[in-house]
């Protein structure tokens, strides 16, 4: 089974990064040129004035029929859109829970004319085959020159619930766009049974990307993908034996 994380926000083969339907066609050629059976997607369009819910246009048009979606934030890409985290699959999406992280409601200017606030941030919760898989999107602090440790208290909340709500010595898979590196800092217990299987650079020089993954869980093979999109398409194969 191929489970891939992706953060869609910005199509940079287009002015100013905005999305368009060749954005939208260029994300279905990748679902089925890489054969991914579960995709979980960061900046995700949810509503639009313009374009259909990015979940939608997936399920109509692949083999993932299956989906959910968490509307979060007005995209400061494409105006007049709608943004979240969504799960697409090829299987039954089981008990969905939708959690959403404390917004610290952070301010940066970068001039009279440009001021930028803190989105809501969350996370998506479902069961697929007996996976637990958790996919989500938490606040870029370096935009708004932050140190995210000095707000761990956020990142406490997600782990407390996480490791003590789901199994993670046998089936689950916690994945997404975090915005910062070290996994260990911000979900120390869940990383006490779970290991994260990238390593590399994500998004530029930094990795904000991560899929973590139970102890117990085997893996077959894991990619890091470059594409057209801003940050590269993070996907593992796992042995299935559900």
């Amino acid at each position: 089974m191929r489970i891939a994380t992706w953060n869609i926000g910005e199509d940079e083969t287009n002015k100013d990064g905005k999305l368009d339907y060749s954005s939208y066609e260029y994300i279905l050629k990748r679902i089925k040129g890489e054969d991914i059976d579960i995709l979980c997607l960061q900046e995700a369009i949810i509503k639009s004035d313009y374009l259909p819910p990015m979940a939608e246009y997936i399920k109509q048009n692949s083999e993932l029929k299956f989906n959910i979606q968490y509307e979060l934030s007005d995209s400061h890409i494409n105006v007049g859109c709608r943004m979240g985290v969504v799960i697409c699959s090829k299987y039954e999406i089981k008990n969905p829970e939708l959690f959403m992280l404390d917004n610290p409601n952070l301010v940066y200017s970068v001039d009279n004319n440009i001021t930028y606030y803190s989105h809501d941030k969350g996370f998506i919760i479902a069961t697929i085959k007996n996976y637990k898989i958790i996919t989500g999107h938490c606040l870029p602090f370096h935009v708004f020159k932050k140190n995210p440790l000095d707000y761990i208290e956020i990142f406490e909340t997600a782990d407390k619930k996480f490791n003590s709500e789901y199994e993670l010595n046998s089936d689950f898979i916690l994945c997404g766009d975090f915005n910062y590196d070290n996994v260990n800092n911000i979900f120390p217990n869940i990383m006490k049974n779970c290991k994260d299987l990238i390593d590399v650079p994500t998004r530029k020089d930094k990795q904000l990307d991560h899929i973590i993954v139970s102890d117990k869980i085997n893996i077959n093979s894991k990619e890091i993908l470059e594409n057209n999109f801003d940050h590269k398409l993070c996907l593992i194969e796992i042995k299935d034996n559900i």
